[in-house]
C-alpha cells in the first residue's frame, strides 16, 4: 500500500516540475529586444513626400526613431512582437530625456506600415 502512494507522489511530483519547466520557453517570446528589427529600419515617408509636398517622415535606425525632422524623437530603442507583423517600440524622448514612450506599428508589407502614436493612426510607404 504504501509503495502505490509513494509511486502516486513521485508521479505527480514529477508531472508538476516538468510543467515548471517547459512554462519557461513560453515567457521569453515578449520580452524587449534591443535595437529595431530589419524590416523596420530605413526611410518611410507618406504619400504627399511622394509628390512633392509636406508630409510625415521617418527614419528607423538600430538605435534611433527619427519623425518629422532631424532630432531623434526615441533614443535607446527597444522593441517587442505583439503579433503577426505587429511591434511594439519604446525608447526615451529626446527632449525630454528620461521619458519613455511607446509607439506601435503594424507591417502590411515590406513597403508599406501604419503608425500610432498618441491616438493618431498614419500610413507610410517605402
Amino acid at each position: 500500500m504504501y509503495r502505490k502512494a509513494i509511486a502516486a507522489l513521485l508521479l505527480v511530483g514529477s508531472l508538476g516540475l516538468g510543467s515548471l519547466v517547459s512554462g519557461n520557453t513560453q515567457a521569453q517570446a515578449a520580452k524587449w529586444h534591443k535595437g529595431a528589427p530589419k524590416i523596420a529600419r530605413g526611410h518611410w515617408h507618406d504619400k504627399d513626400v511622394m509628390r512633392g509636398r509636406m508630409g510625415e517622415t521617418m527614419y528607423i535606425s538600430k538605435k534611433l526613431f527619427v519623425l518629422d525632422d532631424n532630432d531623434p524623437h526615441l533614443t535607446h530603442l527597444k522593441y517587442k512582437k505583439m503579433g503577426s507583423h505587429r511591434y511594439k517600440f519604446r525608447g526615451y524622448e529626446f527632449e525630454a530625456g528620461k521619458y519613455q514612450s511607446t509607439v506601435t506599428m503594424h507591417f502590411i508589407n515590406r513597403h508599406r506600415v501604419t503608425f500610432k502614436q498618441y491616438g493618431h493612426r498614419s500610413t507610410l510607404y517605402r
